[in-house]
């Protein structure tokens, strides 16, 4: 047998590390990614992710490298919470401290999360009793702060074993971190991920993610497996390397499997391949290794040295035998398989009792140890399964699940409960045993699909647990609530048929718990209906919240009466009381923000842009401090961002948005996209919002598709972009009537009040821009005269009215007027900044068309000023256009030395030179901010004044006179 050579050089795989070089580089130009490596089990996908680590600490440069791997382990279907990460964490806080760990998690909030996974970076004495936050929400804050002066680097390894936690948190990250220099690498075994495997999903929502890039390892070629072989045996027969190239298929580990054989005969089954040189060992080497097998792919030698039958001697000499044999390697505290092939076939290889027995000896000693880790406790459970201890199963599940929730984990915590319910009628007592009832199980299964965003999930759970409560009224009737919320959610219907049940059961239990559920399902009414029912139902559901002195129960019934007020529009300020007594209940930070969000939406809608500011800062901060900035804190921060746009804060408005696109999730992100998208508009960056939506694009369809009603918010921030984008040149006439359409359905429809009103002002910018006479302009009239005599209503409806009284040329001196007032009511700053500028420049084109200059001119030019600075350049730039073309600038005017110049007024100077370009009344009107009638009568002024018979002769006087 020729000797076995070790592997000091990858073969092939030149364009897959070219990938992930590629990312690498990404990640140091501050353009964050993912790469996907799969292939198949032996293919040498880890020997590519260590060739690239190799090189990427080689190509570290100026800016400092950071690796940290994890690696998943074979802990059954459900697995220890964040396994994989934890030993993220360890690498990163071996790396760089525990001084720097603790500046970049930054909160008490998020210390105190990872506080649990990594020994040592709590203070000893913390100075804040503020509760742990969310751990997923934790590990996003350390990387994201942490790749601000240094290359982070994560390897995952072995996806198809990881747990939910960590596949959640993956598309997590992959879909919504920004750190400045961060690359993630993560590794699977496509052969293992059949259409049921927990991993498929993920799968599928990362390749839709545009920052995830997928490699595919594939197995070498004959040439290559013939380098691959000169390495291993350089004194092998070449005559064989044709033959062990077909028999290995190109898969590099059979190809040093079969390298290894050297003479022997070649084995019937790859299992007996696999198995070979596990099959060379003595008997006392077998056992170990199957012995280890049973325990997973890594052991530490405590672990082992307790569960073998062996003395320590011949443990020893046994391991020894099996690490020359190179079919374990010595790692760490302990011993890992050198392939999880080999792990795969000596368990399989292990008698029905000896496997019990094995597993039994595992879960009896880590049950004794007594260690707090949740690897440990869901490894106990899931030796208990192999073991056929079905009672010790549930009973490790039980501890299991309870440390996943101490630790936040819901991803794992819903896995574990389904785990219960799934052997609960397997086990005697399961009640007593677990604290709890099955339908209780159910019901916080269904609760944790519903936090992680999986309704149909949720509903599932709930209506199982339906299925077994036939008694329990109050976790019947919370069943039955969830279900409705979920039905919603998943089915987009309301099946209020299970709130009126859910009523009909908590009726006459007068105990806290009851009287909070109650209070929650009359919200959940009080949001679907309408008029005089909704306002019973949400009184009903203060009252009962009062009654209980359920704080939470009450800040959510408040702030629904709010929404329900103002979306009233005949008395919105009303709805702020409400609204203000739930911001300042003592809430849990989620609730507190989600309070919080809907006063600063609200104190908008009212036009009280400084007041939402304040609030909207004091919450965001909040959120950061309590570790949620990525939950509740994107939307805080999304809400303060418009807050900002309203009142012309444009950069840190901006700053806000981007930040919120960045931590909210794909589903939800819509929103954010479409406010980053008008500011874009109003900033004169068409480009830029066409990239936006370009890259935006399949998540927007997807939203629209899944909530139709947003449709109206995007229908109006066309209408604003297409009266907006060009500004004196208006948009082309197909595009500006579709957007005109579909700004008049927003404002006949029944979206909220502040939606309607927004879409009158684009529908009346883009009306004065088309044929007036068609009816549309009286029927928004008419509208518009319907709405209420207060609050930001008659400002608004002044404003509609002033953009379609333009369209008439018979009352220049009533429009001036109606523009003095718009612009005085405007200067208050109740209505988006942009108002204000649109309105200053409409007040202008009416005084110059009247003759007043000067006043024009010092209107347009605070315009020019002002505009940019508030994140309204297309304005400003309407405003130097028109003052060029009223001849306001120094070049806008004819060469005084003409004969046509001493003849005619500057206004018909510019008339004139527009006719030499060729252009019309009602484009001339366009062009000076006059109407097509006040174009007409210029015209026939200049034409009588210089002597030209039509506007051809005058055109060419004009050129003359311009002639050298």
């Amino acid at each position: 047998m020729p000797a076995l050579a070790s592997t000091p050089r990858m073969v092939g795989r030149r364009a897959e590390l070219d990938t992930l070089l590629a990312a690498l580089d990404d990640g140091v130009a501050g353009r964050p990614g993912t790469v996907v490596v799969r292939g198949e089990a032996g293919i040498g996908k880890t020997r590519l992710v260590q060739e690239f680590l190799a090189q990427a600490t080689e190509r570290s440069g100026e800016l400092p490298v950071t690796v940290a791997v994890g690696q998943c382990v074979d802990l059954g279907p459900i697995g220890a919470p964040f396994g994989p990460i934890r030993r993220v964490l360890r690498d990163l806080h071996a790396a760089v401290g525990t001084e720097e760990l603790r500046t970049a998690a930054g909160s008490v909030a998020v210390i105190a999360s990872l506080a649990a996974l990594v020994p040592g970076i709590a203070a000893e004495h913390p100075d804040s009793d503020d509760p742990a936050g969310e751990f997923a929400e934790a590990i996003e804050v350390l990387l994201e702060q942490l790749s601000q002066e240094r290359h982070i680097l994560v390897v995952i390894e072995d996806l198809q074993w990881a747990d939910a936690s960590t596949m959640a948190l993956l598309k997590t990250l992959a879909s919504t971190l920004r750190g400045r220099h961060l690359t993630i690498v993560a590794t699977y075994r496509s052969d293992d991920i059949d259409r049921f495997h927990p991993l498929r999903p993920v799968l599928a929502e990362l390749d839709r993610t545009r920052s995830v890039v997928r490699v595919d390892v594939e197995r070498l070629s004959p040439e290559e497996v013939a380098e691959q072989v000169a390495q291993l045996a350089p004194d092998l027969d070449p005559r064989l390397i044709e033959d062990l190239a077909e028999r290995s298929g190109g898969i590099p580990f059979l190809v040093e499997e079969l390298v290894d054989l050297g003479d022997r005969g070649l084995p019937d089954t790859l299992r007996e391949l696999v198995l070979a040189r596990y099959a060379r060992l003595g008997d006392a080497a077998q056992q170990t290794v199957r012995t280890m097998a049973a325990g997973g792919m890594h052991v530490d030698h405590e672990v082992l040295a307790a569960v073998s039958p062996l003395d320590d001697r011949a443990l020893d000499q046994a391991v020894r035998e099996a690490i020359d044999a190179r079919v374990i390697l010595a790692d760490g505290a302990g011993y890992s398989f050198r392939h999880a092939l080999t792990r795969e076939a000596v368990e399989n290889d292990m008698l029905p009792s000896e496997r019990v027995r094995t597993h039994r000896r595992y879960a009896e000693f880590l049950r004794d140890r007594h260690t707090d880790s949740p690897d440990e406790a869901s490894a106990i459970a899931e030796h208990w399964l192999a073991a056929r201890d079905l009672p010790a199963a549930f009973d490790a599940t039980v501890a299991a699940l309870q440390q996943s929730r101490a630790r936040y984990s819901p991803a794992t915590s819903v896995k574990l409960a389904e785990r219960l319910t799934e052997l609960w009628d397997q086990v005697p007592d399961a009640a007593t045993r677990a604290g709890t009832t099955l339908p209780e199980l159910h019901l916080g299964a269904a609760e944790g699909w519903h936090d992680l965003g999986d309704a149909e999930r949720a509903l599932r759970s709930a209506n199982e647990g339906l299925a077994v409560c036939p008694d329990d009224a109050f976790t019947r009737a919370a069943l039955l609530r969830l279900r409705f919320v979920e039905v919603f959610n998943f089915e987009h219907r309301n099946q209020t048929e299970d709130l009126h049940a859910a009523i009909e059961l908590l009726d006459g239990l007068d105990d806290e718990r009851a009287l909070a559920l109650l209070s929650r399902v009359y919200t959940n009414l009080a949001i679907g209906d309408h008029g005089a029912s909704a306002q019973q139902n949400a009184q009903r559901a203060i009252a009962l919240a009062e009654q209980a002195g359920d704080d939470a129960a009450l800040g959510v019934a408040l702030t629904v009466e709010s929404w329900r007020i103002s979306d009233d529009e005949t008395d919105e300020p009303r709805a702020l009381a409400p609204v203000q007594r739930a911001a300042a209940l003592p809430l849990d930070p989620a609730l507190r923000s989600y309070a919080g969000t809907a006063l600063i939406d609200l104190l908008v809608q009212l036009g009280r842009f400084d007041e939402a500011a304040i609030v909207g800062e004091q919450r965001y901060a909040d959120a950061v401090r309590a570790g949620i900035e990525r939950g509740s804190g994107a939307s805080v921060a999304y809400s303060l961002a418009r807050a900002l746009f309203s009142m012309g804060r444009a950069d840190d408005a901006l700053r806000y948005a981007r930040r919120a696109r960045r931590l909210t999730s794909p589903t939800g992100r819509g929103s954010v996209v479409r406010l980053i998208a008008s500011h874009l508009s109003w900033d004169d960056q068409p480009a830029a919002r066409d990239e936006l939506l370009t890259a935006d694009a399949a998540m927007i369809d997807e939203s629209l598709r899944t909530h139709p009603k947003k449709r109206s918010s995007w229908m109006t921030e066309r209408a604003e972009a297409c009266a907006s984008i060009r500004g004196v040149t208006p948009a082309p006439v197909a595009e500006r009537e579709a957007a005109l359409a579909g700004a008049l359905d927003v404002v006949a429809g029944d979206a909220p009040p502040a939606l309607r009103r927004h879409a009158a002002v684009a529908a009346a910018m883009l009306l004065a821009l088309s044929n007036p006479g068609d009816g549309r302009a009286k029927q928004l009239k008419a509208v518009v005269d319907a709405w209420p005599d207060r609050g930001v209503a008659p400002v608004m409806a002044g404003l509609v009215h002033a953009l379609l009284g333009d369209a008439d040329p018979d009352a220049l001196a009533d429009r001036i007027e109606r523009w003095r007032g718009v612009v005085a009511q405007l200067e208050e700053g109740t209505t988006l900044v942009w108002h204000r500028h649109v309105a200053r420049c409409r007040l202008a084109a009416a005084l110059l068309e009247h003759g007043d200059r000067d006043e024009a001119a010092a209107l347009l030019a605070r315009v020019e000023a002002e505009a940019p600075g508030h994140g309204v350049a297309r304005v400003g730039r309407w405003a130097t256009e028109l003052a060029a073309h009223a001849g306001l600038g120094p070049d806008a005017e004819m060469p005084g030395g003409s004969d046509l110049a001493a003849t005619l007024t500057p206004r018909e100077r510019q008339v004139l030179e527009l006719i030499a370009e060729g252009l019309t009344n009602p484009q001339i009107g366009r062009r000076l901010f006059i109407s097509p009638k006040t174009a007409s009568v210029h015209v026939s002024a200049i034409l009588a004044k210089i002597g030209a018979s039509n506007r051809a002769e005058a055109a060419a006087l004009y050129t003359a006179a311009l002639a050298p």
